[in-house]
This record gives C-alpha cells, structure tokens and sequence, in this order.
C-alpha cells in the first residue's frame, strides 16, 4: 500500500513536471508578446506631428529643406534637383542604394492611405537619373505646416527625414 502511494506521487510530481515544461514556452512567449507591446507604447515610433496629409501640386512645388541643410526642389514640370537631401534610397533591383548628390530626376505625386489609420494621404516618388535610384515621401503635418518625410532603414531604429518647405522658394 506504501508503495502504490508512493508510485502515485512520482506520478503525480512527473505529470506536473512536464505540465510546468509545456506551460513555460508559452509563458515565456506572451510575456515576450507583453514586453514589446508595453516598449512600444512607451517609445512610439518618431513620426512627425500632424495627420497624414493630401496635397495639390502646387503645394509640393517648389524648395524642400531637412535638418542637416540637404535641399529638395521639386519643379512644376516633374523634374526636381537634390543636395545632400536625407532619404532611404532605393536601387532598381530594390536593393539599398545612395542617391546621386548632387542629383537630378523627376518626381509624381500619387495619393495612398496610411497604412495604419486607412487616412489618405500624398506620395511623392523620385526617381534620380540616369541611375534609376529612388525614394518615397510621404505628407504630414497640417495644410499650414507640412512636411515631407520617410523612416531611415528600419522603422524601430527611430531614424527619420523630415523634409520642411521654405516658404517662397521655387528653386
């Protein structure tokens, strides 16, 4: 009887051992699931302020500048000149690739949604010749202030270009 006791306890105690080692896998795995969650809440990606935005033509002619002084201008007829502009740039081969600089090229504007809100927004592609190099900006801001910006390689690694039209300007 001392036995059979016995043997039902070290039933008992490998039954709950190998429940603790198919339970901790999937512990493991939501409080992973939990932590980023709770790390992105409180540090959320650095987009800049305002709403995504629809823009006229018109209102993305002309000079565009960033932070480090690189200059856009984009131009009426679909060309536009760059130096030393930021952006993630983009081979044909959808390779990384730099961006002629000092570059020359043409640009259009397209309307998309926000990826996240469904909101519509404005593109406005580049493409640099001869080399078929290009890159993506998307509008945001509000109709008195909009920028022009992109994320820099991987979104978690917080690095954007924020394009800011100088009034006036048309290159």
């Amino acid at each position: 009887m001392q036995r059979e006791k016995s043997r039902k306890g070290v039933l008992i105690g490998v039954a709950a051992g190998v429940g603790c080692l198919l339970v901790a896998p999937v512990l493991l795995i939501v409080g992973t699931v939990t932590l980023m969650l709770l790390g992105r809440a409180l540090n959320p990606l650095p987009i800049p302020d305002g709403e995504a935005l629809v823009l006229r033509d018109e209102q993305i002619v002309g000079t565009w500048r960033d932070d480090s002084g690189g200059r856009l201008v984009l131009r009426e007829d679909g060309t536009f000149t760059s130096d030393g502009v930021c952006g993630d740039f983009t081979a044909d081969d959808l390779g990384e690739a730099r961006a002629p600089d000092p570059g020359t090229g043409t640009w259009e504007h397209h309307e998309s949604e926000e990826i996240e809100t469904d909101t519509p927004m404005s593109e406005v592609h580049l493409t640099f010749t001869p080399s078929e190099v290009w890159t993506q900006y998307q509008a945001r801001g509000t109709s008195e202030k909009a920028v022009l910006w992109m994320f820099i390689g991987d979104p978690d690694s917080g690095d954007v270009c924020v394009l800011d039209k100088v009034d006036g300007a048309a290159g």
